[in-house]
């Protein structure tokens, strides 16, 4: 029997294959599905920075009345705050008491805020690791890219200066110099990084003449290319661990991951539209490791990584000349 154990955050996983923040971790019911399909770990549905704040400032307006008073006013605002943060710790507590598997608590945040100084309390509540769902949009032309890769830098720094447990932080790849900012981080002593974030895709109705969302929020298999080319490029680089995620939808694309150096890969969309990808994804993996003698993820973890390559040139390419001279 293949042992396809794995190390994440520091922490062991009977597998590599971890439930992504998203529907199917946001209740207990869904929580033990997961562990019953076979998931090693489960990222708890994020808390979202923007969501809470919008819904503090509804329940201001609604009570306006009696918050003439400007103490008044601080008091609701930190109970509701509280309120709303307690939901989340009652999950974190909940999920720790019924499941085996390890449990990552997360926090979706758009800027540095109050939210970081909640972590010790996600970590009082038994969470085994944090993932912060790190996002900035510098729409602002004026900003540099070294003031939001700086910004990113700082957070990191802060955040570690808080928790006391593993972090991984979750980005994006629209960054300046996409390496330079994961060794910074690394630097930071964050435990993980999570490659990639999947923003939302804005589309127009040409009927209404208005913005909307694309048709549908769920990946599909192929899109994991660049999240790819990163782990490759980068696992061999950094101290800590890389865990993949978008367009994971077979055990095919787990194995490839592997050998590109990731330690875990997390999967959402494929997992939403049928939770037995889970068993499905483990099982190609321990075939495809008994067929090529491997018994254990060690053996081969991270064999493709650009710098275990004689030539890891490939890694780098972005355009073929045969594709630019239209051969086929």
């Amino acid at each position: 029997m293949s042992d396809i154990s794995t190390k994440y955050l520091g922490l062991e996983l009977e597998n590599p294959i971890i439930i992504a923040s998203g529907p199917l971790t946001g209740d207990l019911e869904h929580l033990k599905a997961c562990q019953k399909a076979g998931a090693g770990a489960v990222v708890l549905k994020s808390i979202f920075e923007e969501q809470i704040e919008s819904r503090i400032e509804s329940d201001m307006a609604a009570n306006e009345q009696y918050l003439g008073h400007s103490d008044a006013a601080l008091w609701f605002e930190s109970m509701s705050r509280q309120h709303y943060l307690e939901r989340c710790l009652d999950l974190i507590r909940s999920a720790k008491k019924e499941l085996s598997i390890p449990v990552i608590a997360s926090i979706n945040c758009a800027r540095s805020s109050s939210w970081i100084d909640f972590i010790p309390s996600f970590e009082e509540a038994g969470a085994d690791a944090i993932e912060l769902n790190y996002h900035p949009i510098a729409a602002d032309a004026s900003t540099s890219g070294t003031t939001v890769d700086d910004e990113a830098v700082r957070f990191a720094r802060s955040v570690r200066a808080v928790a006391k447990g593993p972090v991984s932080m979750k980005i994006g790849c629209e960054y300046s110099s996409l390496a330079n900012i994961m060794k910074r981080l690394d630097g930071e002593g964050i435990d993980g990084i999570v490659l990639f974030n999947r923003f939302f895709r804005p589309d127009i109705d040409i009927e209404s003449m208005g913005a909307t969302l694309a048709a549908s929020p769920l990946s599909s298999e192929g899109e994991y290319a660049e999240s790819l080319r990163w782990s490759a490029l980068m696992s061999a680089e950094l101290k800590c661990s890389i865990a993949a995620t978008t367009g994971i939808h077979s055990g095919d694309t787990v194995i490839k991951f592997l050998l590109a150096g990731a330690a875990a890969c997390q999967v959402c969309s494929a997992a939403i539209r049928k939770l037995s990808v889970i068993g499905e994804m483990k099982e190609r993996l321990c075939g495809w490791m008994a067929g090529k003698g491997f018994s254990s993820l060690g053996d081969f973890q991270g064999r493709l990584a650009q710098e275990r390559m004689a030539d890891g040139s490939a890694w780098e390419r972005v355009q073929y000349v045969r594709s630019l001279m239209g051969e086929v």
